[in-house]
């Protein structure tokens, strides 16, 4: 009886775990969860019922795509990640994740980034950015290699030239000084400096002329003119580069001022060294150098001091058209009369007095002028006082 009663509670069981999964079956090909782990990209609704996870499926379907595209097999993935091929079946499975360190690995091997990746979507914008990235890359490479070598190229074939012709290096040292500025007007040095690219550029360029100007002045036997013509240079590099070089420090108010007086020093040291192998008067050039740089520097000072900026250019202005007026004036005391020219003001006698109408009209004008930014400055000095 017993052997009975089991053998039927047996049968009767087997005939319960047949129906249950005939109902599973029956519920799963419905599309009904029945248990166990869901697949990565699905979740279920209220009925119980499977249906896509929107926002996992966009990343499941991104990497299926760049899966497929690149022909990766479970094994290629897996050599390519250092993990085994029963990780990545379990991954694609959904019974196990990838770790979380392994994201960036899988980013490179899919060519993605990790924000795509976690977003489900191509950063067109990034992807965009790296391309321009790559290409800036490419041309400043080209940049860089193509002078170079053409440069080094161009020297040797006149370093045999010179060698083969005259049988030594004469002009070879003028064709070398000579590429080397050209080459660091080519921004290939900057590469080197990338933090101060303005100033090493400038430093660069300035010492390649002088160099050049060096080859010249020995190749010519002329060295009495190199460092007026280095001086020279340098007095445009400071005009040019100083305010900017300044722009971006504590003494961005007073560049200006600063750039000229260097100026004026130059100049006078200019002269100075002039005078050593020409002859004339230096105090008296001096003077006339001072002359022209002392209202510029004025105004400079003018400018640097916080006011109405219409007040400031008014005085700038009248300034200026004072300075060039009496130019000839300070000249003709320091240097004599000169007897081409007369600056007497004469407005019925244009012919012999055409310097000296011209120029008190140019004064007038300047003045005028002045006088016009003087009464819109005080206007709104003073609308800005009422209000």
């Amino acid at each position: 009886m017993f052997s009975l009663f089991s053998t039927l509670a047996e049968s009767e069981m087997m005939v319960k775990k047949e129906r249950m999964k005939r109902g599973k079956h029956h519920k799963q090909q419905l599309g009904y969860y029945v248990g166990g782990p869901l697949l990565y990209g699905y979740t279920t609704d209220s009925n119980n019922k499977i249906v896509l996870d929107e926002e996992h499926a966009k990343v499941v379907k991104l990497v299926f795509n760049l899966y497929t595209e690149k022909n990766y097999s479970q094994r290629d993935l897996a050599e390519m990640l250092f993990v085994t091929e029963g990780a990545v079946s379990k991954w694609e499975r959904g019974v196990s994740y990838p770790d979380i360190t392994l994201i960036s690995d899988i980013c490179c091997v899919l060519d993605i980034s990790e924000h795509e990746l976690i977003t489900a979507s191509t950063d067109t914008n990034t992807r965009k950015m790296q391309h321009e990235a790559r290409k800036f890359r490419v041309i400043r490479g080209t940049w860089f290699w193509v002078p170079t070598i053409s440069y080094a190229v161009a020297l040797l074939t006149c370093f045999i030239c010179n060698l083969a012709i005259n049988h030594t290096l004469s002009w070879f040292f003028i064709v070398l000084s000579a590429l080397i500025c050209a080459y660091t007007f080519v921004p290939t040095v900057t590469c080197f400096f990338e933090s101060k690219k303005l100033l090493t550029f400038a430093v660069s360029t300035y010492l390649s002329i002088c160099l050049l100007l060096f080859a010249c002045a020995i190749y010519t036997n002329g060295l009495s003119w190199f460092l007026t013509a280095c001086i020279g240079i340098l007095m445009g590099y400071v005009l040019l580069f100083v305010p900017i070089l300044l722009s971006k420090t504590n003494y961005s108010r007073y560049k200006f001022i600063i750039s000229f007086t260097v100026t004026l020093v130059l100049t006078v040291l200019m002269m100075i060294h002039i005078r050593i192998w020409q002859s004339f008067m230096l105090g008296n050039a001096i003077l006339m150098a001072v002359y022209g740089f002392v209202p510029v520097i004025a105004c400079a000072v003018i400018c640097a001091f916080r006011f109405n900026a219409f007040l400031k250019t008014g005085i700038c202005t009248a300034v200026s058209g004072i300075t060039l007026y009496y130019a000839n004036h300070v000249a003709t005391v320091l240097f004599g009369p000169s007897s081409s020219s007369s600056y007497q003001v004469d407005f019925h006698n244009w012919e012999q007095c055409l310097n000296g109408n011209v120029q008190l009209i140019v004064l007038l004008s300047f003045l005028f002028v002045s006088a016009v930014f003087f009464a819109i400055g005080f206007f709104r000095v003073i609308r800005n006082h009422k209000r």
